[in-house]
């Protein structure tokens, strides 16, 4: 990747037509996201300034906006009466912000041509493993749930909402 700027192209707009789908193929997409992350965690040699900088642009930026979408819009409309799931997603995000912080500061590290702090590689390996359970329990019980739950109206709304977040 030397001499190439790292970049992860994101999800097509036209995607948010349908925001279940859309939020799908975005777990998708951060389940390659996170794989990256742990190579880079475990890469002691070769270029990782533009994958580094890269990953931080996701945790700064993609991620809490995915998050908003699933907080703010998503999780609201199904309810904790029809998934249980949902108290417990939403603790895991909070327990995790001040880890996502970390990881950017050591990303922004690296991205900077300097070393992570000392505990970059167990943040790594603690946020992964917890973001794939997360990310595990929504696709076992939170999207079966809103498809089955949401109605057309309801997804029209959600739709909006993450397109303005977009804009």
């Amino acid at each position: 990747m030397e001499g190439r700027e790292a970049q992860f192209g994101t999800l097509d707009p036209g995607l948010l037509a349908d925001p279940l789908a859309f939020l799908a193929a975005e777990h998708a997409r951060q389940r390659a996201l996170l794989g990256h992350l742990e190579r880079l965690a475990g890469n002691r040699t070769g270029s990782r300034v533009a994958i580094a900088g890269a990953l931080a642009a996701w945790l700064a930026w993609e991620l809490p906006l995915h998050l908003r979408d699933e907080e703010e819009s998503l999780y609201p409309r199904i309810g904790a009466a029809a998934c249980s799931a949902l108290p417990i997603l939403s603790e895991e995000n909070r327990m995790t912000a001040a880890l996502r912080v970390q990881l950017r500061a050591d990303l922004a590290q690296i991205a900077a041509g300097h070393r992570p702090s000392d505990r970059f590689a167990a943040a790594v390996s603690d946020f992964v493993a917890g973001y794939r359970r997360h990310l595990a329990l929504e696709e076992l019980e939170v999207m079966p749930t809103a498809g089955r739950t949401l109605s057309s109206g309801d997804r029209e709304v959600i739709r909006r909402e993450m397109v303005a977040r977009r804009a």
